[in-house]
């Protein structure tokens, strides 16, 4: 299925009013997928970081890129999908301790989304195997997925539904098809190849 998407607005964030923004955002850009699902952050809210006030039509043509080539087929195979973090404004990344230089901030040529199924019947290792074989993306990572987990809070196992899916897309062609997959080791990240050890 071919997607068309035509903004027809200007997005400047000096010139654009508050009421044009929030038409903007309540857009829909795919079948299932909204702008503001994409730019919410809770994170941001608590600390008073204006999301819209930094989109700009770059970040929204990658974001679109990102739903149309990754997100939207992944909802279409295994249904309800949960975003934890897509677009970063600088302010955000900067008070998470983001890289400079992540997809996040859709300020380059690419964007990433940190992705769950809904449904506890899809680990988030399936959904990376899913994307890593069928679909086109530059980065993929399987973040803090520990198939052996027990929760703290109820001690049941959680080890499927650990952790999330990182993934990033490159809208001009240059999509590496990276995988890795990173862990906590002593509370810092490392980063592995593939997805399994």
């Amino acid at each position: 299925m071919l997607w068309m998407v035509i903004i027809v607005m200007p997005i400047n964030p000096s010139s654009t009013s508050s009421k044009d923004k929030r038409r903007l955002v309540a857009m829909l850009i795919s079948t299932n997928f909204t702008l503001q699902e994409l730019v919410h952050s809770p994170t941001a809210l608590h600390a008073g970081i204006d999301q819209e006030e930094h989109l700009d039509t770059n970040a929204v043509s990658r974001i679109t890129a990102l739903v149309l080539a990754v997100l939207q087929p992944v909802r279409d195979k295994f249904g309800a999908t949960k975003i934890n973090s897509c677009f970063r404004s600088r302010p955000l990344n900067d008070l998470v301790n983001g890289s400079p230089n992540s997809s996040h901030c859709c300020s380059g040529t690419s964007s990433a989304a940190d992705i769950e199924i809904y449904s506890e019947d899809v680990s988030n290792m399936e959904l990376a195997v899913w994307i890593r074989d069928n679909l086109e993306f530059d980065q993929l990572i399987l973040e803090n997925y520990n198939p052996d987990r027990i929760s703290k809070i109820t001690g049941k196992k959680e080890g499927p539904n650990s952790g999330w899916v990182h993934v990033s897309y490159s809208s001009v062609g240059d999509n590496r098809k990276e995988v890795k997959r990173m862990v906590k080791v002593k509370g810092k990240a490392k980063y592995f190849s593939g997805l399994t050890e």
